[in-house]
């Protein structure tokens, strides 16, 4: 093989080997292709799903497309579901610089796009091993996510609010979208966003009626499951698995319930998670708010409505944090073509490094990794890349009106 076709094919051929190396690890406990195809078992005989099994708290939405593997052995389910996580981790990857390139007026050379593809790789892949790990579906809902937000950077309105809605209806925290295409004036996609996210909410319902239930699948699931994560409903509800201290929940609920028991203080704990989740909308909404509506500002919302996913979630698991793909290309991104904050962006890359990757069991063990996350490092690291963003957000909001430039220009109009 000569040098320019190793460089062209070699990371593939690599990319084969270790997948086939990682096969057996991922079979070895099938916890997602047991879960979810009972949960197409369950919408089939018109059980309520959670009521069939408790572990199953996502939408109807996913246990209806869960229908094509219910009937599949266990291990033609996992090859299946092991060959869609690989395709939507990279597409997830692809997407993700495909968007972060876009918001830069002088292109990568081959080098910084060599450097930006391995620190990417290195930040994020304790990250996308978790997904693996789990069998979970996390890649898969990024990947759609990510393909809404490429389509608006490109001006296909319909498509993107469609690819976000749909994002929405198989995870519900991607719903913070709408209201960011509503402020920017997106309406286009807003109006898709919204008629794609009910139809497919409500879809399950049009094949399937539960027997014991006042209601169809998507209004119980919102009572049960949604409902009662936010405190619509009370606690008592025996899906409430995000309540009390668990250091396995990364997000700001998890941090506040570590250090402020929830069920014997209850009142102090709402009062406190409340108070930071109000602080970090404030923050994230303000720098939102110094991005113009332009193309190249959607990999800076995309990134903060990411993070904000993760963080504002009654529960994250670290599955979850694969989202950070976006956000560590964008500013890796971002930081080549911006030297005012080149320390600052190694420094807080860095400590988002050490805090979220390094507090791994497979590097410091499992007594560090433990104590790491019942101080939510994971959050914290998270949490950080906030500084790097600010910078850059605001720096570039002064010189552009330094220089008079501060025009919006929204992105070309396209009704798909």
């Amino acid at each position: 093989m000569s040098s320019k076709n190793f460089w062209r094919y070699g990371p593939w051929l690599l990319l084969l080997v270790a997948a086939a190396a990682y096969y057996p690890r991922f079979i070895k406990f099938p916890t997602g292709m047991e879960l979810y195809p009972k949960a197409a078992s369950c919408l089939m005989r018109g059980e309520m799903l959670q009521s069939c099994d408790i572990g199953f708290s996502y939408p109807p939405i996913f246990a209806f497309l869960m229908l094509p593997l219910e009937p599949m052995p266990l291990w033609l389910r996992s090859l299946v579901w092991y060959l869609v996580t690989i395709g939507a981790t990279i597409g997830s990857f692809k997407l993700s610089e495909m968007i972060a390139r876009r918001a830069i007026a002088i292109p990568l050379s081959v080098i910084e796009l060599g450097w930006l593809r391995f620190l990417v790789l290195l930040l994020t892949l304790k990250l996308v091993l978790a997904v693996f790990e789990n069998q979970a579906y996390d890649s898969l809902v990024l990947v759609v996510l990510l393909c809404g937000l490429a389509a608006l950077v490109t001006g296909r309105e319909v498509w993107g609010g469609a690819g976000l809605a749909l994002a929405a209806a198989l995870k519900a925290t991607p719903l913070i979208f709408l209201p960011y295409l509503l402020w920017k004036r997106h309406f286009v996609a807003a109006a898709a966003f919204i008629i794609v996210f009910l139809g497919a909410s409500f879809l399950p319902d049009l094949f399937f009626t539960p027997a014991a239930a006042a209601h169809g699948y998507f209004v119980s699931w919102l009572c049960d499951v949604a409902g009662a994560s936010f405190g619509v409903v009370p606690h008592s509800v025996p899906y409430a698995f995000w309540a009390g201290p668990n250091i396995m929940n990364h997000s700001l609920h998890g941090l506040v319930s570590l250090n402020i028991d929830e069920t014997a203080r209850h009142a102090l704990n709402h009062a406190v998670l409340y108070a930071i989740d109000a602080a970090f909308v404030i923050v994230v909404g303000a720098l939102i708010m110094l991005t113009p509506r332009r193309p190249e500002s959607i990999a800076i919302d995309g990134s903060l409505l990411l993070i904000s996913m993760l963080m504002l979630s009654p529960m994250t698991s670290r599955s979850h944090y694969i989202a950070l793909i976006l956000p560590y290309t964008a500013l890796i991104t971002l930081g080549f073509r911006d030297g005012r904050t080149l320390t600052l962006g190694r420094a807080v890359l860095a400590a988002s490094f050490i805090l979220v990757t390094l507090s791994g069991n497979d590097v410091v063990g499992e007594s560090v990794t433990e104590w790491a996350y019942r101080h939510s490092s994971i959050v914290l690291g998270t949490l950080v890349l906030l500084i790097y963003f600010a910078a850059l957000v605001i720096g570039r909001y002064r010189h552009e009106r330094a220089s008079g430039a501060l025009v919006e220009k929204p992105a070309p109009t396209s009704a798909g």
